[in-house]
């Protein structure tokens, strides 16, 4: 018994929104007037991975030394760890009062590879700790969100190492949520993994199974539905003006009850068993021919 009575396939570009961004957007979706529609699926996506390893919301973060506050603003982009190190060392070397600060990262020709920074400043009469929000820069380098690191003073200078390794991939894993469908507990209509696709590439999921990845439609008697990507954190992701696709499937669910459905697997299983037995019976007949 098929499980859809009813269907409706419906291509989305962001680039045609009613308002907002391409990745955090409301368009409108010309579903078919008195549809009993229960669930809907992501059945293909595409999203550029043009988001920025630091993006212009989370690029910034405190330096105390001394009850004084200097605020270091990195350039939002996609880095490594070579042209991070750079970057900040030239951020350091040319920002009034932290000129006698500077970062660096085991070389992996001479050093073991720890993939922590250490960070340094001479002048030992100072109490200096870095200061992060809650955003994607201190996992950058090696810190945890939203916390206090102090140096620790040493003879002829100060230190701080890194607490975790630094973590240079944007964003494993992002979340596509629209107000259209329920996930229980919240709006997620699907995950994707991003780690394997270098930077400003796309990434492409294709949906083989429809009941697998269908969500329960709720926005009956609408035709505006609001659609954003955020990370694991539900913070948002900006595409810099690069638009994402979306395949989405709208359906009315045959339900079958619970004893229908229990029947069918009672069958199927008999079936199975009984092939099991043919198939052992003609083989000890065989045996004896």
């Amino acid at each position: 018994m098929s499980l859809i009575k009813s269907q409706q396939t419906i291509h989305i570009n962001s680039a045609f929104r009613q308002s907002g961004s391409d990745s955090d957007f409301i368009i409108s979706i010309p579903l078919k007037k008195n549809n009993k529609f229960t669930h809907v699926a992501v059945i293909d996506i595409s999203v550029p991975k043009s988001y920025y390893l630091i993006g212009e919301a989370e690029n910034t973060f405190i330096v105390r030394e001394n009850e004084i506050d200097y605020i270091v603003t990195i350039p939002a982009g996609n880095y490594n760890v070579t042209s991070f190190i750079f970057v900040l060392n030239n951020l350091f070397q040319h920002t009034a009062g932290l000129n006698h600060y500077s970062v660096s990262f085991p070389n992996s020709k001479t050093e073991a590879q720890t993939g922590k920074m250490t960070f340094s400043h001479t002048n030992t009469q100072h109490n200096s700790e870095f200061i992060f929000g809650n955003n994607h820069l201190p996992e950058v380098m090696g810190f945890n969100r939203g916390s206090s690191n102090s140096f620790v003073i040493g003879q002829n200078s100060s230190t701080l190492i890194s607490t975790n390794i630094c973590n240079f991939q944007k964003e494993s894993t992002i979340f596509l949520h629209s107000n259209l469908a329920s996930n229980s507990e919240d709006d997620i209509l699907i995950e994707l993994f991003a780690s394997g696709n270098p930077d400003l590439s796309n990434i492409n999921l294709t949906n083989g199974d429809l009941e697998e990845h269908s969500k329960e439609f709720i926005g009956v008697g609408s035709n505006s539905f609001h659609f954003y990507l955020t990370d694991e954190y539900r913070q948002g992701l900006y595409l810099n003006g690069i638009n994402m696709l979306i395949t989405l499937c709208f359906y009315e669910k045959n339900e079958i009850s619970s004893l229908q459905t229990g029947f069918i697997k009672y069958l199927t299983l008999y079936l199975e068993e009984e092939r099991k037995r043919r198939e052992k019976k003609e083989k000890n007949f065989s045996v004896k021919e």
